[in-house]
C-alpha cells in the first residue's frame, strides 16, 4: 500500500484500484492486522458495478473502490479474510457476481433455486 495514493474522503481513507491489484490490497492489510469489515456491491446507472471493499485498521477506515461490467468475474479474497465469504455470497445473490477461485458459491439469501442476480435492473430486478 503506498499512503500517498489513499486519499480522506466521507471520514475515511480511500483509494481506487484495478480488479488485478485487490487481492494484493487484502494481503497488505492483513499483514498490517487490518479487519475485513464489508464488501459492497451497486449498480451504477451506466449498468457496471461499483465494488468497495473496506477495512478498519487501528480505527480508521479504509476503502478500495473498483468498478467491472455485469459478467465479469471478480477476484475472491476468501483465501485472505475468510470473512469475506458472507460477503461475496450476498454479492452473488444479489448481483449475479461469480468470483475467480471459487468454483461454486452457496447462497446466503436465496434458495437453491433462485437465480443470482436478483437486484440487476439488466435481469428484471431494480428499475
Amino acid at each position: 500500500m503506498n499512503s500517498q495514493q489513499w486519499q480522506q474522503r466521507a471520514g475515511g481513507n480511500w483509494i481506487s484500484a484495478s480488479l488485478g491489484e485487490i487481492r494484493l490490497i487484502a494481503q497488505s492489510m492483513l499483514e498490517r492486522g487490518a479487519r475485513f469489515e464489508a464488501f459492497v456491491v451497486t449498480q451504477t446507472k451506466a449498468g457496471d458495478l461499483r465494488l468497495i471493499w473496506h477495512w478498519d485498521l487501528k480505527g480508521k477506515l479504509f476503502s478500495v473502490e473498483s468498478k467491472a461490467a455485469v459478467s465479469t468475474p471478480l477476484p475472491s479474497i476468501v483465501d485472505i479474510y475468510c470473512g469475506a465469504d458472507w460477503a461475496e455470497r450476498e454479492a452473488r445473490d444479489y448481483y449475479g457476481v461469480t468470483f475467480e477461485g471459487r468454483a461454486s458459491i452457496a447462497p446466503l439469501m436465496l434458495r437453491e433455486s433462485d437465480p443470482p442476480g436478483v437486484m440487476l435492473r439488466s435481469k428484471g430486478g431494480l428499475q
